[in-house]
């Protein structure tokens, strides 16, 4: 179990959809597998224009429009991305946001061929043939996240190799994104060749990558939900060398400097 909890957030869809809501698992069990739930609506007119940021997460996206219902796989960008792919005008969507080391969906490929993209679930693994009728009943956000938790206490978690990606997880989780693939590999015993493939295939990226991750989406996390406007504690706190460190990890992820992206958000919310 997590020491410490990580909270990976898509700003942009929070700020930049018409009324976006959200929902933290209010079960510690469930929590161990899901970050998060939300649900937004698009504009009847126009897609608003918006980008994902990397946050080492997939999301399952549900279009809850009765004429047109889909589920897809939306996952995790290596930098951020501006969403091209279709959404359809006036609708609502659901989604629920799971965590890099969930263990309840096996995905039936590679992790890292999928980075950045919005695909059809079954196109890419079995789903009950309920599950989306059971999601569009719902006549609520409360009522949605209801369905599908019923809908995953029928699935067996995963094993196998999922362990040592949990167990290094927790090791970056622990150290805030501050460790390096050595320290996991003297600690666990495994070769770096070896965790490096099952990240990859498991969550597509890296221990490095995805500990750079970490550290950026904990920054957010301070800025946001802690209202930390004092580059000095998030430099600090997240174990940056210095504010120009930082500044420049920041870009690698959103190609803006923090005050620019936060500033485009509130801009255009």
């Amino acid at each position: 179990m997590k020491a410490l909890t990580f909270f990976p957030s898509q700003p942009e869809v929070q700020y930049k959809m018409d009324e976006y809501i959200e929902q933290r698992p209010l079960n510690r069990l469930i929590g161990r597998d899901i970050a998060l739930y939300y649900q937004f609506k698009t504009q009847e007119d126009s897609i608003n224009p918006f980008a994902l940021i990397p946050d080492g997460c997939f999301d399952l996206l549900f279009c809850c429009c009765p004429k047109k219902p889909s589920i897809f796989l939306w996952t995790s960008p290596l930098e951020r991305r501006e969403q091209q792919l279709s959404f359809q005008k006036g609708c609502e969507y659901f989604g629920v946001r799971f965590q890099p080391e969930q263990g309840l969906l096996k995905i039936n490929c590679s992790m890292r061929d999928l980075l950045g993209k919005k695909i059809p679930l079954d196109d890419i693994m079995s789903v009950d043939p309920f599950l989306m009728e059971k999601i569009l009943k719902g006549n609520s956000f409360t009522e949605r996240i209801h369905l599908f938790e019923l809908f995953i206490k029928g699935i067996s978690p995963q094993s196998q190799s999922q362990n040592i990606v949990g167990y290094c997880i927790n090791q970056i989780y622990l150290a805030n994104g501050n460790i390096s693939i050595n320290d996991l590999t003297v600690d666990t015993g495994y070769s770096d060749r070896y965790i490096r493939k099952k990240f990859e295939e498991s969550i597509g990226f890296s221990p490095k990558q995805f500990s750079e991750i970490v550290r950026f989406q904990n920054s957010l996390a301070m800025i946001f939900e802690k209202n930390h406007h004092n580059l000095a504690d998030i430099v600090y706190e997240n174990g940056y060398y210095d504010q120009a460190h930082f500044i420049k990890g920041f870009k690698k992820f959103v190609h803006l400097a923090p005050t620019q992206f936060i500033g485009s958000l509130y801009q255009q919310s």
